[in-house]
C-alpha cells in the first residue's frame, strides 16, 4: 500500500470523508461511556454538564478547522506545483517553437496536433492550415512510419522525401517517438524533421566529383602515361640507329609529362574542400575561383553586385558545381588566358544569374554537342533547382555558360 503522503490530494480527501466521521463518533462514545460518567460520579452534574458543553462546542469546530487548514496547505502546494509545471511547459514550448527543425505532435489517428514555427518555415504551411490534417499530406510514407512506430516504439534516422507548399521536394531526416499518455486527448507521438536536402546535394557533388576524377585519371593521365611509355620505348630503339631522331621524341615526352603534371595538379586542387558551411558562401566561391585561376595561369574577373541577396543553402551546391565544372572544361578543352565570372540578380521574378565567359577559342563542335564536357549534368543540376542552363560556343572567340536560378521572395528568406 502506498504511503499516505504519496497519495493524490483528491484521493486523500476522499478517504478522509469516510475516516473522519467514524473517528468523531468513537470520540463521542468514548467520552460518554468513560469521561462523562466519571466526571458525573466524581464532581457532580454541574461540572459534568459544563465539560459536555465545552467538549461538544469545541470538538467539531477544532476538527473542522484542522481539516480545512490541512486542505488549504495541500491546495497551496498543489497550485505552486501547477505554476511550476506551467512555467516549465511554457519554457519548453518556447524552445520547441524557436527550433529550426520541424517539430510536430500527432494524435491517435495520425493527424497533426501541433505545428511549430520551424515546420512553418520548412514546409510553408501555417499551424492553422495543418493542425487536424493527416500526416499523409506531408509524408507519403506515413503508413510505413506508423508500422515501425507500433513495432519498435521509436523511429530514428529515417530519411524520406516530403514536399513543401510550393511542391518542391525536400529530403528530411525524421525521428518519431511514441508518447504513452493515458489521456485520450494527449498526443500519441512526437515528430522531429530536419531538412537535409543541401547535405544530400553536397554528397551527390562528392560522388560526381569522384566519378569525374576517376574519368580524368583514366582518360587523361593513364592514356598519356601509356603514350609516354610507347615514346620512351621508341626513343630507346632509335638511340643506336638514329640518334638525331631521338631529340624530337624526347621533346614530345617532356611536353606530355608537363601536361600530365598540370592535369594532376588540377585533380589535386579539385580534391581540396570548399568550406561554405560557415555561411560565407560567396567569399568561399570567389576564393576557389581565384585559386583555380592561379593554378592554371589565367587572369580572372569575379563580379558580384553590392546589393546581393542571401543565397538559399539549397542553391549553394548547384552554384558551386556549375562554376567548378565550367572552369574544369575551360582548363581542359580550351587555350583560354582570361575568364570572367559574373553574378547578377533579376528582380521580377527574383532570380540569380550566373555567367562564365572565356577567351579560349571555343570548344570543338563535336565536343560541345557530346557528353564528355559534363554539359548534361550541368543542365540537369540547373533544371533540378528550377532554373535554366545555356551554353554559347563561339569557335575562335570563346564559350559563354549561363544559368538562371530562381530565388525565393524576400519574405520567404526572412
Amino acid at each position: 500500500m502506498r504511503a499516505w503522503s504519496q497519495l493524490p490530494l483528491l484521493t486523500r480527501i476522499r478517504h478522509l470523508r469516510y475516516i473522519l466521521p467514524p473517528i468523531l463518533a468513537l470520540l463521542v462514545v468514548f467520552y460518554q461511556l468513560e469521561v462523562a460518567r466519571r466526571l458525573a460520579e466524581r464532581y457532580g452534574h454541574a461540572v459534568h454538564y459544563s465539560v459536555e458543553i465545552v467538549f461538544y462546542s469545541l470538538s467539531g469546530p477544532v476538527v473542522t478547522w484542522l481539516t480545512l487548514v490541512w486542505i488549504e496547505r495541500k491546495l497551496a502546494e498543489k497550485e505552486a506545483l501547477e505554476r511550476q509545471v506551467r512555467a516549465r511547459e511554457k519554457h519548453l514550448a518556447g524552445l520547441t517553437d524557436a527550433s529550426a527543425d520541424a517539430i510536430l505532435s500527432l494524435d491517435r489517428q495520425d493527424c497533426i496536433a501541433s505545428w511549430n514555427r520551424g515546420a512553418e518555415q520548412l514546409f510553408g504551411y501555417t499551424a492553422a492550415e495543418m493542425v487536424g490534417q493527416p500526416l499523409h499530406r506531408l509524408l507519403p510514407e506515413a503508413d510505413r512510419l506508423a508500422e515501425q512506430l507500433a513495432r519498435d516504439g521509436v523511429v530514428r534516422n529515417f530519411e524520406t522525401i516530403a514536399r513543401t507548399r510550393r511542391g518542391r521536394p525536400i529530403t528530411v531526416d525524421l525521428t518519431q517517438t511514441r508518447l504513452d499518455y493515458t489521456s485520450p486527448h494527449a498526443p500519441a507521438s512526437s515528430l522531429i524533421l530536419r531538412d537535409i536536402t543541401a547535405r544530400r546535394e553536397r554528397d551527390a557533388i562528392i560522388e560526381e566529383e569522384r566519378a569525374r576524377i576517376a574519368r580524368d585519371l583514366h582518360d587523361g593521365v593513364a592514356q598519356t602515361l601509356y603514350f609516354l611509355a610507347l615514346k620512351a620505348d621508341m626513343a630507346a630503339r632509335q638511340v643506336a640507329q638514329s640518334p638525331e631522331a631521338v631529340a624530337p621524341e624526347l621533346a614530345e615526352i617532356g611536353r606530355q609529362a608537363r601536361r600530365i603534371i598540370r592535369q594532376v595538379r588540377r585533380t589535386i586542387f579539385a580534391l581540396r574542400p570548399l568550406d561554405w558551411e560557415t555561411g560565407d558562401f560567396l567569399p568561399a566561391l570567389r576564393h576557389f575561383a581565384v585559386a583555380f585561376a592561379e593554378q592554371v595561369g589565367w587572369q580572372l574577373s569575379f563580379e558580384v553586385p553590392e546589393e546581393m541577396p542571401d543565397i538559399p543553402p539549397r542553391l549553394e551546391p548547384t552554384l558551386f558545381r556549375l562554376v567548378q565544372e565550367s572552369l574544369n572544361n575551360v582548363a581542359k578543352h580550351t587555350t583560354a588566358r582570361r575568364v570572367w565570372i559574373r553574378l547578377a540578380c533579376r528582380p521580377d521574378p527574383p532570380a540569380l544569374e550566373l555567367t562564365i565567359r572565356d577567351d579560349g577559342g571555343g570548344f570543338a563542335p563535336e565536343a560541345a554537342n557530346g557528353h564528355g564536357l559534363g554539359l548534361q549534368q550541368m543542365r540537369h543540376r540547373a533544371e533540378a533547382a528550377g532554373g535554366t542552363f545555356h551554353l554559347q560556343n563561339r569557335p575562335g572567340e570563346g564559350v559563354t555558360v549561363s544559368a538562371v536560378l530562381p530565388l525565393p521572395a524576400q519574405k520567404e528568406l526572412s
